[in-house]
């Protein structure tokens, strides 16, 4: 199988993990965190694509999310526990909790709404006293 090049960038260049198992819910445990779930590039050319978005999207939202990749035909339990039954996706999670996912290619304004909208639950909840 050939190596996806912007998936190799992801994991020397861009600090994104390659976890499985107990190492996997350790990480997803706390913030948010994206998960990418790959396969097999030649049977999903997209892989590629969405590998480049995510790069885009770690320099563009720099420290608001944590990165994994997963590719389930070698971790079929990972892929079940997140909900993925299509290749490429990426799942938001959020302190553990599966927020949303988005599979396959997309337009960039929708990753960008689906970070927008999770950054806001990594800022501090300042409660205010009744009245105010």
């Amino acid at each position: 199988m050939k190596p996806v090049m912007a998936i190799n960038r992801l994991i020397t260049q861009y600090d994104v993990h390659d976890f499985t198992g107990v190492a996997l819910d350790a990480f997803v445990r706390d913030g948010m965190t994206l998960l990418f779930f790959t396969g097999n590039p030649i049977r999903y050319p997209e892989i590629e694509d969405v590998a480049v978005v995510l790069m885009e999207l770690i320099k563009t939202f720099k420290g608001c999310f944590r990165c994994a990749i997963i590719n389930p035909d070698q971790d079929a339990p990972a892929a079940a526990r997140f909900g993925v039954t299509i290749r490429p996706t990426l799942v938001f999670v959020y302190a553990g909790a599966v927020m949303s996912s988005l599979a396959r290619m997309r337009d960039w304004s929708e990753y960008v709404e689906k970070l927008r909208i999770y950054q806001d639950l990594s800022k501090p909840f300042q409660v205010l006293p009744v009245g105010e």
